[in-house]
C-alpha cells in the first residue's frame, strides 16, 4: 500500500488521504456495522484497515435509518474478505503475563499470584496498610478493576467502555492506568449541612448523632449515640459518612465526606465518580428539608399551632405555656388601650339615640333586608348568593369550617378557579364575598383520580348527574362524538398517582398491541402524546353532553385502534342503561375506513348506492348502530372545493356545462359593493366581507363563513347580478343551503320551515334530502365521468369524493335513524338534527384551552384536571369557561333551573393520619 493511500475496512477500496474517512471504532459507525454484518471491528487485528471511507458511511446511515421505520432497506456493500491470516494471532500467555508484570511496576503495583493461576497486582494504604487498588488478570485474560473493595463498571467509566472482555496487550497501559486515577471524595460538602441528622422513611429528621458521650444504656457505655447513615425511604442505607480525611473538594479540604453506598471509589471528574455526582441533587434537597424541618419545629410551641400537646416534649410545653401567658397579656394590654379610644370617641362624636330614635333605627336595618329579600326573586342565582352570604357572615366569626355550601356555589366557584385561580384568589382575599377556600374546591375537583381511558368512578357520576335511572325511556336515546385535538408534549410526574403522565394511552387492548410492537422492535418506551381523543356523549332527545373519556395518543388513532375503542364505549354505554344509535366524527381517513371495519357483509339494508351507513348493533343485534359526518365540517370541505375552483386551481367544478367558480363569489361582491348596482349604497350581502373572500389557514376553519358563502343571500344576489354563466353557481349555493337548514334545526319555535323540528317520520324535508339532494349529487358526478377526459380531469369537475361520500353517509343516516325513532313513540319524540353535530365537542375543546388562561395548549396533565373540573362544575363551567372567539356558537341559552343545580356533590377522603 503506499503511503498517501489507506484502505476501507468494508469494502477495501482504495482512498487518498485528501478523502473523508471514519474510524471503524468511533460510534456510531461500530453500532452500524455490528447490527448489519454482525462484525465487532473492536476485536479485528492489527492487519486490517482502521478507517471506513465515506460512500459506505453514508449507505450504513441510509441502511440503518430505513431500518429503524421498519421499511424495507437493502445494504449495498459488498464485504470484503481478508481471509484468516489478517487476523491478530492470540498472544502467548508468557507473553502477554511478561508484558502484564512491566506496566503494572510502571504504575506502582505490586504483583500478588494466586494458586489458580490468576494475578492479582495490587497497591495498599501506607496508614492502614489495607489493599487500595487491585487489578485482576485471569488465567483466560479476563480482567477487573477493584478500587477499595467495589468492582469497577465499565459502563461508569467511558475509559473502560473500549476494553474488550478479554484483555489486549495494547490495552494494559489504558486498564492500569485508570485502576491508578483518583479516589472519589463523596460529597463531603454536604456533610456540614446535614448536621449528621438521621432522615427517615417519610423524609422526615427522626434521630441525631451526637458524639459528646459517654452514652450509658442498658449498662453498656457508647461514645456515639447512632451511626451516621442515611436511611432512604425504602428503609435501606442509601449513604454513610466517612471521616478518614482529608478530602480535597473544589479547592477546599473536609475531614468528613458523605458518601453513597453505590459509591465506584474511582474518580473521573472533579475527583467524584458518577454515583455520587449524581446524587448531589438528592443531597441538596435533604439539606433544604431539613432547613424546613428546623423552622417548622421552631412553630410548634407557638400559640396558633395546631400540634396536640400530646406529641409534644416538656420543654416544649412550658415554652408554649410562656408563648401563651405573653400573648395573653400583650392582648390584654391591646383590649385596654382600644376601649379607652372608643370611649373617648363615644364621648366626643357620638350621638345618644333613645326611645323612638333607637326603635326606628332598628325598623330601618330590618326593613332594609326584607326590602332586599324581596327584590330576589326565589330559585334564581342571586337569592341563592344572598342567602349563602348571610349564613356565612353568621358563622364566619366562629369557626368558618361550620360553613356548609350549596352545590350550585361550589360549581360556580369550581368554574371560576378552573379559568384562573388567581383571579378566585384575589376575589375571596378582597373580603367583598366571602367564598369557599382553595383547598376546599380541590377537594371537590379530585373527588376521584381520574386515569386515561374508560373510568368506572367517571361513568358513575355521568349517570348519576343525568339522573338516567329516573328519566323517561325516550331520553335515554344518545350519540356517541369523538374527535382529536392537540396538547402540548411533556412529561409531568402526578403525585397523587405516583406515575409519569405524558405517554400515549390507547386502552387496555390497543396498549397490549402497541407494547408487543414495541418488543418486536427496537423502541423500549410508549412515544410521547402530541394529540388528545375525546369522546362525548350527547343526548337525541335530551340536553345531556358530557364527556365520556380522553386518549392521549401520536398524531391521532388508526381506523382499528378507534375500531376497540368505539365498540367498548357503546358497550359500557349500553350496560350503563343508555340507547347508543349513532356515531359522529370528522371526514379523517381513519373515520371513513372505520365505516369500512364496521361494514357487515350480510346486511345490504345498511349499503344504498354503494354507500355503507349502518351497521349491526354490538349489543342489539335486531337494531342497527348509524355513522355520521359533521355537518359543519362538510360545509366546510365544500367551501374549500369551492375556493380551488379557479382558472389554474386544483378544481375546475362544472354543472349542465356552466362553470362554478369561486370568482363569481368576487364578482359579486364588487357588484354588490361598486356604483354599479340598481341601488348604490344599500347592500344585499351585508354580512360578506373581505375575510370570506380572502380565506387564510386559520379563517378556513370558521364554520360561519363558510356557512354564509353558501347561502341564499348570495344566489339571490347573483340572479339580480343577472349572469347567465352563474346559474349552475346558483343552483349549487342553493342546495348546500338548504341541506344545511334541514341538518341543523336548533330551536323548537322557528318559523322558517327548513329549520322547524322534525315531528313526523313524513316530513317533506326526508325526502327532499335522499331525493332531491342526492340525486343533484348524482347527476353531477355522472355528467363529470361521461365526458371523454382523463380520471384526473373527470376528478377536477366535481366535489372531492372524499366530500361526496361523507354527503351521502349523512344524509342516509340520519333520514333513516330520524324516521325510526319518530314511528317508535310517534306524538313523543321530537327530533333536532342539529343533535348530531360535533358542535359540543368544539365547544369543549374551546373551554378547555380557555381553562389554561393564556396557555390555550395543554399537557395531559392539565387536560385531565380541567375535565375533573369541567364534570363537577357543569352549566357553570358552560358559562365561565366559554370562549369568545370559538370555532362555534352556544346556540343553547340556560335558565336559572339550570345553573341551581341541588345535587349534592361527592367530595375526596381526606387521609386518616395513623398514630
Amino acid at each position: 500500500m503506499a503511503e498517501d493511500t489507506w484502505n476501507c475496512r468494508l469494502c477495501n477500496g482504495s482512498n487518498s488521504t485528501s478523502d473523508r474517512k471514519y474510524d471503524k471504532r468511533e460510534k456510531p459507525v461500530c453500532t452500524w456495522i455490528a447490527k448489519a454484518f454482525t462484525i465487532d471491528v473492536k476485536q479485528d487485528g492489527q492487519n486490517l484497515p482502521v478507517f471506513v471511507c465515506d460512500k459506505c458511511r453514508r449507505k450504513l446511515s441510509r441502511w440503518y435509518t430505513d431500518n429503524s421505520k421498519s421499511k424495507k432497506a437493502s445494504l449495498n456493500i459488498t464485504l470484503h474478505d481478508f481471509g484468516p491470516d489478517a487476523q491478530e494471532p492470540e498472544p502467548e500467555p508468557d507473553k502477554l503475563f511478561g508484558e502484564l508484570e512491566g506496566v503494572a511496576k510502571r504504575y506502582g503495583f505490586q504483583k500478588w499470584e494466586q494458586p489458580n493461576g490468576d494475578m492479582f497486582y495490587v497497591t495498599l494504604n501506607t496508614s492502614t496498610l489495607a489493599i487500595e487498588r487491585c487489578v485482576a488478570i485471569t488465567t483466560d485474560k479476563r480482567w477487573t478493576i477493584i478500587v477499595q473493595g467495589k468492582k469497577q463498571a465499565p459502563t461508569l467509566n467511558p475509559r473502560l467502555q473500549d476494553i474488550p472482555e478479554v484483555c489486549r496487550i495494547h490495552d494494559l497501559d489504558t486498564l492500569f492506568n485508570v485502576a491508578n486515577g483518583s479516589i472519589c471524595v463523596g460529597n463531603p460538602d454536604y456533610w456540614e449541612n446535614l448536621k449528621k441528622d438521621i432522615i427517615g422513611k417519610d423524609g422526615q429528621i427522626e434521630a441525631t448523632c451526637e458524639d459528646e458521650g459517654p452514652y450509658v444504656f442498658r449498662d453498656n457505655t457508647y461514645s456515639t449515640t447512632l451511626k451516621k447513615d442515611i436511611i432512604g425511604k425504602d428503609g435501606q442505607i442509601e449513604a454513610t459518612c466517612e471521616d478518614e480525611g482529608p478530602y480535597v473538594f473544589r479547592d477546599n479540604t473536609y475531614s468528613t465526606t458523605l458518601r453513597k453506598t453505590s459509591c465506584t471509589k474511582l474518580g473521573i471528574k472533579d475527583g467524584q465518580c458518577p454515583v455520587c455526582r449524581l446524587s448531589r441533587a438528592d443531597f441538596s434537597s435533604i439539606c433544604h428539608q431539613t432547613k424546613n424541618n428546623n423552622t417548622a419545629a421552631a412553630t410548634r410551641t407557638q400559640t396558633s399551632s395546631h400540634v396536640k400537646h400530646s406529641q409534644m416534649s416538656k420543654a416544649e410545653l412550658k415554652e408554649k405555656i410562656n408563648n401563651v401567658q405573653a400573648d395573653r397579656r400583650r392582648l390584654k394590654k391591646k383590649n385596654s388601650t382600644m376601649q379607652k379610644q372608643m370611649k373617648h370617641l363615644i364621648s366626643t362624636e357620638g350621638i345618644s339615640m333613645v326611645g323612638k330614635s333607637a326603635i326606628e333605627m332598628e325598623d330601618m336595618v330590618k326593613t332594609c333586608s326584607t326590602e332586599l329579600d324581596n327584590l330576589l326573586s326565589e330559585n334564581t342565582p342571586q337569592k341563592l348568593l344572598w342567602e349563602s352570604q348571610k349564613e356565612a357572615l353568621k358563622l364566619a366569626k366562629g369557626n368558618p369550617r361550620l360553613i356548609r355550601w350549596h352545590p350550585a356555589i361550589i360549581r360556580w366557584c369550581v368554574a371560576l378557579y378552573t379559568k384562573s385561580p388567581a383571579a378566585y384568589r384575589s376575589i375571596r382575599d378582597s373580603k367583598f364575598i366571602i367564598l369557599p377556600h382553595q383547598n376546599t374546591i380541590k377537594e371537590y375537583i379530585h373527588y376521584t383520580d381520574l386515569k386515561s381511558g374508560f373510568d368506572s368512578n367517571f361513568i358513575l357520576r355521568l349517570v348519576k348527574d343525568f339522573n338516567l335511572y329516573n328519566r323517561p325511556d325516550h331520553e335515554r336515546h344518545v350519540s356517541i362524538l369523538y374527535d382529536e385535538v392537540k396538547i402540548k408534549s411533556g412529561l409531568v410526574y402526578c403525585h397523587h398517582s405516583g406515575r409519569i403522565v405524558g405517554f400515549t394511552e390507547l386502552g387496555s387492548f390497543n396498549e397490549e398491541i402497541k407494547a408487543f410492537e414495541r418488543q418486536c422492535s427496537i423502541d423500549e418506551e410508549p412515544p410521547i402524546a402530541t394529540h388528545m381523543l375525546v369522546l362525548m356523549v350527547r343526548g337525541i332527545t335530551s340536553e345531556l353532553q358530557k364527556p365520556l373519556a380522553y386518549f392521549p395518543c401520536q398524531g391521532g388513532f388508526t381506523s382499528h385502534e378507534l375500531y376497540t375503542t368505539i365498540n367498548e364505549a357503546v358497550e359500557l354505554l349500553e350496560f350503563a342503561g343508555f340507547k347508543v344509535h349513532a356515531l359522529t366524527g370528522d371526514g379523517a381517513s381513519s373515520n371513513r375506513k372505520l365505516y369500512t371495519l364496521q361494514k357487515n357483509p350480510d346486511d345490504d339494508s345498511s349499503t344504498i348506492r354503494g354507500t355503507t351507513f349502518a351497521t349491526n348493533h354490538i349489543i342489539r343485534p335486531d337494531d342497527r348502530l348509524f355513522f355520521m359526518s359533521d355537518t359543519p365540517h362538510l360545509m366546510k370541505t365544500t367551501r374549500n372545493c369551492w375556493e380551488h375552483s379557479t382558472v389554474n386551481g386544483t378544481r375546475n367544478m362544472m354543472y349542465k356545462g356552466l362553470p362554478i367558480r369561486w370568482g363569481h363569489l368576487h364578482d359579486v361582491y364588487s357588484w354588490d359593493t361598486g356604483l354599479e348596482t340598481c341601488n348604490p349604497g344599500l347592500k344585499m350581502l351585508h354580512k360578506i366581507h373581505h375575510e370570506h373572500l380572502h380565506l387564510t389557514p386559520s379563517l378556513r376553519m370558521r364554520v360561519y363563513l363558510a356557512v354564509q358563502v353558501l347561502s341564499d343571500t348570495v344566489a339571490n344576489a347573483m340572479e339580480s347580478m343577472g349572469k347567465p354563466e352563474h346559474q349552475s353557481t346558483i343552483t349549487f349555493i342553493r342546495m348546500f343551503n338548504k341541506f344545511f337548514d334541514c341538518m341543523n334545526v336548533t330551536n323548537f319555535k322557528a318559523k322558517h320551515p327548513n329549520l322547524r323540528p322534525y315531528r313526523s317520520h313524513d316530513d317533506p324535508r326526508f325526502l327532499w334530502l335522499t331525493e332531491t339532494f342526492l340525486n343533484f349529487l348524482e347527476e353531477w358526478q355522472h355528467e363529470a365521468d361521461d365526458l371523454n377526459l382523463t380520471a384526473d380531469e373527470k376528478r377536477r369537475l366535481c366535489l372531492s369524493p372524499q366530500t361526496l361520500e361523507g354527503l351521502r353517509i349523512t344524509v342516509y343516516s340520519f333520514v333513516h335513524l330520524a324516521q325510526k325513532l319518530l314511528k317508535e313513540r310517534p306524538g313523543h319524540i321530537v327530533i333536532l338534527s342539529e343533535k348530531f353535530c360535533q358542535d359540543p365537542l368544539e365547544e369543549y375543546f374551546s373551554r378547555q384551552r380557555a381553562a389554561g388562561g393564556g396557555n390555550d395548549n395543554p399537557t395531559v396533565m392539565e387536560f385531565r384536571n380541567s375535565t375533573l373540573s369541567e364534570q363537577v362544575s357543569s352549566e357553570a363551567s358552560r358559562i365561565i369557561n366559554k370562549s369568545r372567539r370559538g370555532n362555534t356558537s352556544n346556540k343553547h341559552r340556560l335558565n336559572d333551573s339550570d345553573i341551581i343545580n341541588c345535587k349534592p356533590l361527592k367530595k375526596r377522603k381526606r387521609a386518616v393520619k395513623k398514630l
